[in-house]
């Protein structure tokens, strides 16, 4: 069993210097008001919790001094660990005092703080009730939730290459638009063609202009190959006079060295690989000189066969220029025809593409779903062992995907100019559809089920789809995770028929910290702090329903409270207690032990205490005064 052995503290601006030996079971920390009880907390908060930052508590009552906690982990690791104001916790592994990552310990050391209030916070809020079950599979979500985020970057690529694609179509389309007549254009062009021109006689005159600027791109590669020689010619130079330079550098008399021996060593070593590569450059020049003697000749063979080719090419020309403007308006025509069809053969080659990258977020979103699905069951049997916990006084519900924040946010942003009222619109759509489901319908142009399901007329949903079709928005809303909407609910009275449950926001404060407390007790097996755990609790309850609960739990779990209500240590029967005062600018124990060593502090301190030991005496048939 994890427990927190002790609390030192030494050199506090608030508190004398003292050292806390905790009992695994329950432990109660009391005294009046300002005596450091909540800063007591939060001394063993920021020693244990990996992401506790530095605050003003903190800094004006520990100052220069340092926090000393105990703590074993379930494993048995006992753990040594050193806080000050402006630095991380420093932890020690037992017995050898080694240093250890915090971060590495950090499940070892978990434990569960709840501060003044917060159980009523969390009854309020969705969030927060979701984090208080998620405690119970904290280990399970992390994997989860890791494969969320990753087939949520998956989406967002997709979404990306979607919109690439749609943007490439787009922009093909456009230029389609300027060739949408010209297969009626060319047909009427051939209707009027001159009669002394014959089929093959047109093919015959483009086969001659291909073949022109084939010519032209010859001699570009020509060009290009002599001047890649020629460069390569000049590099070889500068490398070779280079060499030469720090050769010379290099060589130097040795007359005068007294270590003439081992120096003329490595001077002929250098002699000799520069000699080495010398040679090497004389072959490369060679190399190169031939080369480009040959691309020269070839270069001479090639210009004899043009000027021959060019020959035919002018003689063609002659033949067909009392047609030259036909021939021209010909080519252009056919010319842009080609253009068309190799604008058509890219448009659908997109759109193949396109229909692949649908195929593939499909598959994603099915993977996407399937995990929030499995998250969703995981914590639907989670909920099941509470609620089998809690009797049935309290009971806990779960709705998939309820946390709809995100994607009331992000709908609203992408109708934003759209002229639609979209407010009243979004509550609609965020009330009945999932984000999934949305974007299907969007993606579907599905107006019936807009009109239908959600209760929007048919003009209102053909504006919502034509604002978001095949949009950046829509694939956003599409990869949301909406978390489980979980909510608490409290018996009243009656039988167990479900009408007789109140749901946590129908609750006053005092009901919903009824509900909450009970749940916390049964999602962790982590030590328990908590702060005034009877705010806002009457002390029926206390005396007839937390007592009971305490009990169950302290044999397999250790407790924390800083309390001032007598009834919790008392009726519980605290294993230890401890009392604090404040004198002399300073806050102090002044007294600790069980139940009955403390008796007269709880008398003396708290209100109720007389009430409390009675009520004890009663229950348990205890023989003593009060």
């Amino acid at each position: 069993m994890k427990k927190i052995k002790s609390l030192e503290i030494k050199n506090s601006s608030f508190f004398e210097d003292m050292k806390i030996q905790f009992n695994e079971k329950m432990n109660c920390i009391m005294g009046g008001r300002g005596t450091g009880k909540s800063t007591m907390l939060y001394f063993l908060k920021s020693a244990l919790s990996v992401d506790f930052a530095n605050n003003d508590i903190l800094r004006s009552n520990l100052g220069i001094g340092e926090i000393i906690v105990e703590i074993e982990s379930s494993e048995g690791n006992l753990y040594r660990i050193v806080k000050t104001y402006n630095e991380d916790p420093q932890p020690y592994k037992s017995p050898n005092q080694e240093f250890i990552s915090l971060i590495r310990i950090a499940d070892e050391i978990e434990c569960d703080f709840y501060e003044t209030n917060q159980i009523e916070y969390i009854g309020k809020s969705p969030d927060d009730r979701l984090i208080l079950i998620d405690k119970k599979i904290k280990k399970e979500l992390y994997e989860l939730f890791k494969n969320i985020e990753k087939s949520q970057i998956d989406l967002d690529a997709n979404a990306q290459d979607i919109k690439t694609s749609n943007f490439r179509i787009n922009q093909i389309k456009d230029s389609l638009s300027q060739y949408s007549n010209i297969s009626e254009e060319l047909e009427e062009f051939n209707k009027n063609q001159p009669v002394d021109i014959k089929p093959e006689e047109k093919q015959e005159f483009e086969n001659a202009d291909l073949n022109e600027k084939k010519r032209t791109d010859e001699k570009r590669f020509f060009n290009k190959a002599s001047n890649v020689f020629k460069d390569l010619q000049y590099q070889l130079t500068l490398f070779n006079n280079d060499l030469k330079e720090n050769f010379e550098s290099a060589t130097i008399n040795t007359e005068n060295f007294f270590n003439k021996d081992l120096i003329d060593v490595e001077v002929n070593k250098i002699k000799n690989n520069n000699d080495q590569i010398f040679i090497k450059i004389k072959e490369i020049e060679e190399l190169l000189n031939s080369n480009s003697k040959i691309l020269s000749n070839n270069y001479d063979q090639v210009i004899k066969k043009h000027e021959s080719q060019q020959a035919e090419f002018v003689t063609l020309k002659q033949k067909f220029d009392k047609n030259r403007e036909y021939f021209n308006k010909y080519n252009l025509l056919t010319n842009r025809l080609k253009d068309k069809e190799t604008l058509e053969q890219e448009i659908s080659e997109r759109l193949q593409k396109k229909h692949r990258l649908i195929e593939d977020r499909r598959y994603i979103l099915d993977k996407f779903n399937g995990i929030k699905n499995e998250i969703y069951h995981l914590r639907l049997s989670t909920i099941q062992e509470i609620n089998d916990i809690l009797n049935g006084d309290v009971k806990i519900t779960l709705k998939f995907s309820g946390i709809a924040r995100e994607f009331e946010n992000r709908l609203k942003d992408a109708l934003k100019g759209s002229g639609l009222k979209y407010n009243e619109l979004v509550t609609k759509i965020v009330e009945t559809f999932k984000p999934d489901q949305f974007a299907k319908i969007i993606q579907e142009n599905d107006v019936d089920t807009l009109k239908i399901i959600a209760g929007i007329d048919e003009n209102r949903s053909n504006a919502i789809i034509q604002s978001l079709h095949d949009t950046e928005d829509i694939y956003k809303i599409e990869s949301i995770y909406c978390n489980d909407l979980p909510d608490f609910k409290l018996k009243i009275e009656g039988d167990n028929l479900i009408e007789n449950y109140k749901n946590s926001d129908e609750l006053s404060m005092g009901q919903r910290c009824t509900t909450v407390l009970p749940i916390i007790f049964a999602v962790s097996e982590n030590p328990l702090i908590i702060d005034q755990p009877e705010d806002n609790l009457d002390n029926k309850y206390i005396t007839e329903k937390i007592h009971a609960i305490i009990n169950s739990q302290k044999n397999n779990r250790q407790l924390i409270f800083i309390t001032h209500n007598p009834n919790i240590p008392v009726v519980s029967n605290s294993e230890f207690n401890l009392f604090l005062n404040y004198k002399e600018k300073k806050s102090r124990i002044v007294n600790n032990g069980s139940v009955d060593e403390v008796k007269e502090d709880i008398l003396t301190v708290l209100e109720g205490g007389a009430k409390a030991f009675k009520l004890r005496k009663e229950k348990y048939d205890i023989d003593y005064e009060v």
